[in-house]
């Protein structure tokens, strides 16, 4: 996590340098990395980080490092997340992205959501919340103008129409701008439409599947010990200040997967390097839970599996009947 926030932090002040050089078409910076989109200067940097918009995603994703840090640390290390903290907002704002802006508020609001509301409420709110931002693309919430907007929708109708038309292998990987011209600027339409259905079940079953087993443990499993074996006193001290740790971190990854799941409903980073990297790291933390605890393998069996590929639906079809009941 030391490493991610290093990075987060160089391609924050390589932004404010090419900023700073901007000479009317572009900005120089590290590497003669360069701002693209003329006067809106929006920041990139190296290799895949070049497109703004995933460094803006890299960014939000350090958020939840940022609160870890802050949580654990003393004095010195709370005022110094914070200025990382208003550092990596700073940065958002620099990208350009909207997308990546929205995701920022939402894991901040997410995360007080979780932390106070009951299992019903959180359901609630992640079935409706597709259906709220489709509303918002509508408006030209998340769009500089009201041609961008409904370009945004059509790429999304389009991605259902190639997965309609084609269910069982999509219109092929790589091949959405081929059909419609431009990506869809939404992640789960892109592979819907790209991979169909068994494809899509796949993707999005094994990013459900990591979060609702990251959300069951912070909710349900995060003491070592359960009520029974707590009144038996059947206490492994050591044990259980490894497994609170790790809980800890578990929570801290959760949250930032919620980071990416929310801005790659904005943006078309279906397989970027960042949700490999991120999911590992959680499926990794899960395990180490496991190892602790291995009555949790339950919340992994086939079941579960196959819940959580049904459940990844839940997406497409709130946004295709939104748009095709309420637009």
């Amino acid at each position: 996590m030391f490493i991610c926030i290093l990075a987060a932090l160089t391609m924050v002040y390589n932004g404010h340098i090419q900023q700073a050089s901007f000479n009317g078409k572009f900005g120089i910076g590290i590497g003669d990395s360069i701002t693209v989109g003329r006067e809106e200067m929006r920041i990139s940097y190296l290799g895949f980080f070049s497109d703004p918009n995933d460094l803006g995603m890299f960014l939000v994703m350090n958020i939840p490092f940022v609160a870890y840090f802050y949580g654990r640390g003393g004095g010195l290390t709370k005022i110094l997340m914070l200025a990382i903290f208003m550092a990596l907002g700073y940065g958002v704002f620099m990208t350009g992205s909207r997308g990546t802006l929205l995701g920022s508020v939402a894991v901040i609001g997410i995360y007080f959501l979780i932390s106070n509301a009951g299992a019903r409420l959180v359901l609630f709110i992640c079935l409706s919340a597709p259906i709220a931002a489709t509303l918002l693309a509508s408006f030209g919430g998340i769009s500089s103008t009201e041609s961008s907007a409904a370009g945004r929708l059509d790429a999304w109708y389009d991605g259902i129409q190639m997965l309609i038309h084609n269910p069982v292998f999509g219109v092929g990987m790589g091949n959405f701008m081929e059909e419609h011209g431009k990506v869809a600027h939404n992640s789960y339409v892109h592979v819907a439409g790209e991979l169909g259905i068994p494809g899509y079940s796949l993707w999005g079953g094994a990013l459900v599947l990591n979060m609702l087993v990251g959300y069951m443990i912070l909710k349900r499993f995060n003491h070592y010990l359960s009520e029974e074996e707590l009144a038996k006193k059947e206490i492994d001290e050591e044990t259980s200040k490894l497994y609170q740790e790790e809980v800890n971190l578990n929570k801290t990854l959760f949250y930032s997967m919620v980071g990416f799941m929310v801005t790659a409903f904005f943006l078309s980073r279906q397989f970027t390097l960042l949700m490999f990297i991120f999911m590992g790291m959680q499926t990794a933390s899960h395990l180490r839970l496991m190892k602790m605890r291995p009555d949790l393998s339950e919340m992994f069996a086939p079941k579960m599996v196959w819940r959580c590929m049904g459940y990844s639906w839940a997406v497409i079809f709130a946004v295709y009947m939104t748009l095709k009941v309420g637009l």
